[in-house]
């Protein structure tokens, strides 16, 4: 699991963090800690750019959940990035693209964020 920040203006709303390559069980353990490092940062409003992440299994599915329910309780939010293949299958058939701000690119998460 690859991860990277976007460099985001700090009077967005969003901040963006990138995702490359498969979200299973061994990637999620090392998610942890950059994503706690980002909210602490940032504060609770998070975008995942997992328009590179090919795979993800349920142990990566769980971990979307806890954040997103960890954001909403910091009265932030958790969206996604422009999901594709696998992962928008199982998003899909799980019923997770309704849980979730779904964005297609950077550009409009930024264009949201400006807008609050």
């Amino acid at each position: 699991m690859e991860t990277w920040t976007v460099n985001t203006p700090d009077h967005t709303r969003w901040a963006v963090m990138g995702l490359r390559g498969e979200l299973d069980l061994h990637a999620a353990g090392e998610l942890r800690e950059p994503l706690l490092e980002l909210v602490t940062a940032r504060g609770p409003w998070l975008a995942l750019d997992v328009s590179e992440l090919y795979f993800i299994d349920t142990t990566g599915v769980g971990l979307l959940v806890r954040l997103m329910h960890n954001l909403r309780e910091k009265q932030g939010d958790l969206a996604l990035i422009g999901p594709r293949g696998q992962v928008l299958r199982i998003l899909r058939w799980t019923n997770l693209t309704r849980l979730f701000p779904v964005f297609d690119s950077v550009a409009d998460v930024l264009a949201d964020a400006s807008a609050h």
